[in-house]
């Protein structure tokens, strides 16, 4: 196929996503933000919703945390351990390390299924779970919609 047959299949352009040609090259200009989500490098182009994206994906580091409490809340409800002492020991952590996942247990529910699902929630850091986690849940709510 020669260059001439291209032309019009690129004859893309918009006010963000340029394609032109420069001599024999086709060159294509998308225009994109780097930023951090989760610890991680990301990239998005600026021509696609950032809230559509991000709100999608989901907060790893938190569903493992979450996981964790659930499941060590069971084994203390269930007298598989007696105490917090018996957790950080079987896994090698600290007692308070325990004690900090296990108030994710406390989480109101739709915070949670919102974690779960990746949406409105999903930008909570542990970092902000470690400052507390207020017992009411409007207040966790409050609390948690001002930290983002």
């Amino acid at each position: 196929m020669s260059a001439e047959n291209l032309e019009p299949a690129f004859a893309v352009s918009d006010s963000k996503i340029t394609v032109r040609r420069d001599g024999g090259r086709v060159v294509v200009s998308v225009p994109v933000r780097f930023y951090r989500r989760n610890g991680r490098q990301m990239i998005l182009a600026d021509s696609i919703e950032s809230d559509s994206i991000e709100a999608a994906v989901p907060n790893n580091a938190l569903l493992t945390a979450l996981a964790k409490a659930y499941a060590w809340q069971e084994q203390l409800e269930s007298g598989q351990f007696e105490d917090l002492e018996d957790i950080a020991k079987e896994q090698g952590v600290d007692r308070s390390y325990v004690g900090r996942m296990l108030q994710l247990t406390s989480l109101a529910p739709d915070i949670v299924e919102s974690i779960l699902a990746g949406q409105a929630f999903a930008d909570i850091s542990l970092q902000h779970c470690r400052k507390g986690i207020p017992v009411s849940w409007d207040e966790q709510r409050r609390t948690l919609i001002a930290a983002d």
